[in-house]
């Protein structure tokens, strides 16, 4: 199941439910889908059409070459072959920075302009194109969205879905441990409209109590610093802009009303709530603006929960599998690691439907934790950082929490941790909100 690493609620009753208990909860079926609860709809799910987009990614870095870095021109290229195939048979793209290099699956013949492209190995970048998708990443993504906003995905339950690695159709899941005794599955398939949607039992909703929840800044704030949103710790993510203004990034699942006052570590008051706060809970966001002037900088902790240091902010790309990111969260500072998903989405127990990218930080090793919510997650480039989202949750389809988290802020103390997490793409919240990234 997806869990979100929750806010921190101060007092006894976290340490309780951080272990995914939720008191009165009642336990899912075990012979059948478990539908959503009574009079609870999930919400229309609607991807965000890139071609709408009214925030692009970049600045690309000046004076791109063949010898400039990996980090530099990686985005680059693979924005561009998203650009050129989106509409034309692309299904996935994995990137492989230490090897310069990109893996592109295609569904039927690339076109010619794809294969030049590709072929004059842009920025020093070899670029491989196989084929062999049943489905272009297009296709996939309509099938699902059919079967997502079908009637029967609430009345089965479906709680989880993902758009298959090797373009071969759409999976999705059910906290149900056992098969119905009518198999879902010829149902699904006619809501999708296509023949090949796969069942994975077994995934439960998000609880409220999986939710993930730098201490003390100063004006201009900045990305990856503690918030406090009455009795619940989270972070902060990027800082963009309305215009003008300076706004900050966080989770809405910090703070579900979007009107309580934001305080960081320190207990100076960032925002004072009510209008100062907005939330849109479909991508899981809040933006915050804050009270002085200037509000922002781009900037965001770098390091451990204690760490005084802070990168710029460069810009913003998309995410693909194999891109290295790291997080950074107030909790338990930054770790790295490598994205593994782009394509899941999961429902929460309010009926929230989420679209995710997924990083995991390498065996052994975490990549948030409780309190870490709404922090930034970013790769490195030359001369700072670049955006790529916001951090929401845990992923426990891929692996448990742990109990381990090691060096955290003294606030955080004994929270749980993850080595996957979710996190919602950065071009999905500037686009959704109609904001732009504050850069330097």
């Amino acid at each position: 199941m997806k869990r979100r690493l929750i806010p921190v609620t101060l007092g006894a009753a976290a340490l309780t439910l951080a272990l995914g208990i939720t008191p009165g909860a009642a336990a899912p079926r075990p012979d059948g889908p478990t539908p959503a609860p009574p009079g609870q709809t999930a919400a229309p799910y609607a991807p965000l059409d890139r071609s709408a987009w009214t925030v692009k990614p970049g600045p690309p870095p000046a004076g791109l070459d063949a010898t400039a870095p990996a980090d530099d021109v990686i985005p680059v290229v693979a924005e561009r072959l998203h650009e050129l195939g989106a509409a034309r048979g692309f299904a996935r793209q994995e990137t492989d920075y230490p090897g310069r290099a990109i893996t592109v699956l295609w569904k039927g013949t690339p076109p010619a302009d794809v294969t030049a492209y590709a072929g004059s190995r842009p920025y020093g970048v070899t670029v491989t194109i196989r084929t062999g998708a049943k489905y272009s990443r297009a296709e996939a993504e309509a099938a699902r969205t059919r079967l997502l906003n079908h009637p029967a995905a609430t009345r089965l339950g479906i709680t989880w879905s993902e758009l298959n690695a090797d373009g071969s159709g759409v999976t999705v899941g059910v906290a149900a441990r056992t098969r119905a005794a009518v198999d879902p599955v010829p149902e699904l398939r006619d809501a999708a409209r296509i023949p090949d949607v796969a069942l994975r039992l077994g995934v439960a909703r998000v609880a409220g109590d999986a939710l993930l929840s730098r201490s003390n800044d100063a004006p201009p704030w900045k990305g990856g610093i503690r918030t406090v949103h009455g009795g619940s710790l989270c972070s902060t993510g990027f800082a963009v802009l309305a215009g003008s203004t300076g706004k900050l990034l966080s989770a809405s699942h910090c703070d579900r009303s979007g009107n309580l006052a934001v305080r960081d570590g320190g207990g100076q008051t960032i925002a004072p709530g009510g209008a100062s706060v907005a939330t849109i809970d479909s991508i899981d966001s809040m933006l915050i603006d804050p009270s002085d002037s200037p509000a922002t900088t781009p900037r965001v902790f770098r390091g451990g929960h204690s760490s005084t240091s802070t990168s710029l902010v460069k810009g913003w790309y998309s995410n693909w599998p194999g891109d290295p990111v790291c997080s950074s969260g107030a909790s338990t500072g930054e770790h790295c690691g490598t994205v593994y998903d782009d394509s899941d989405v999961y429902v929460d127990e309010n009926g929230v439907r989420v679209g995710v990218i997924q990083v995991a930080a390498p065996a052994g090793q975490i990549m948030g934790g409780q309190g870490d919510s709404g922090g930034p997650i970013f790769k490195t480039v030359t001369g700072g950082v670049q955006a790529r989202g916001i951090l929401i949750s845990a992923d426990t389809t891929a692996g448990s929490m742990t109990y381990s988290c090691g060096s955290v802020a003294p606030d955080a103390a004994g929270i749980l941790c993850s080595r996957w997490v979710n996190y919602v793409p950065i071009s999905t919240v500037l686009n959704t909100w109609g904001v732009s990234l504050e850069v330097g």
